[in-house]
């Protein structure tokens, strides 16, 4: 009995960590732009496992549910009459489905945590949009952005530059567009704030004055 509690608890344990990690490619930059740190591009380390490490959690929680779930040998009465307990808890079965509610959340963290990021930073640091004359506008292509997240995280951090008066950063198209007033910011600003941030400038920049 003991010895099945310890065989659920690990197999749970194992999935919910390894959907966390499968999904730290997009957890560092989030944490990391709430916090207002800098270099969060483990995300193009991490990305490439992810789809592996999904499927060892899916998996695991797969035998998890088998554990909890799998039918059991009735226990012989006692003289009594009364039967013992099943093998298997309530509290394993309830801990499979903490452990689901979590292994979800973390896997499909990379599709709602741009939007969830993009909610808190309105609140906290509204969008700076200046519609001037003077305005430069300028667009970068970017390498080493893999989900949503990343690009809000970037995002929040070019609109912190001085002299930016707008900065956009696409996850779909892979660009930054920004406006900015030249005399406080140029093209070297731009790249070594991405650079900083775990990113690569991959294409030559394209100036309106």
């Amino acid at each position: 009995m003991k010895e099945e509690e310890k065989r659920i608890k690990l197999t749970l344990a194992g999935a919910v960590l390894l959907a966390l990690t499968a999904s730290l490619c997009c957890i560092v930059p989030f944490v990391a732009a709430l916090l207002g740190l800098a270099g969060f591009g483990v995300s193009e380390f991490l990305a490439p496992w992810r789809p592996y490490l999904l499927a060892i959690t899916f998996s695991l929680l797969g035998l998890g549910f088998y554990l909890a779930y799998r039918p059991q040998p009735g226990q012989a009465c006692t003289s009594g009459g009364k039967c013992g307990q099943k093998p298997v808890r309530r509290w394993n079965r309830r801990a499979v489905w903490v452990a689901t509610v979590l292994v979800i959340a973390f896997s499909v963290f990379p599709h709602y945590g741009g939007h969830l990021l993009r909610a808190i930073s309105r609140k906290s640091q509204p969008a700076v949009t200046v519609e001037r004359n003077d305005n430069a506008h300028l667009v970068l292509k970017i390498e080493g952005m893999d989900c949503p997240v990343c690009a809000e995280a970037l995002q929040k951090r070019l609109r912190q530059i001085p002299g930016v008066n707008r900065a956009d950063v696409s996850f779909r198209t892979k660009q930054a567009a920004l406006d900015y007033d030249p005399r406080t910011a140029d093209h070297g600003d731009f790249v070594r704030a991405i650079t900083d941030e775990g990113f690569k400038v991959t294409e030559s920049p394209r100036d309106k004055d």
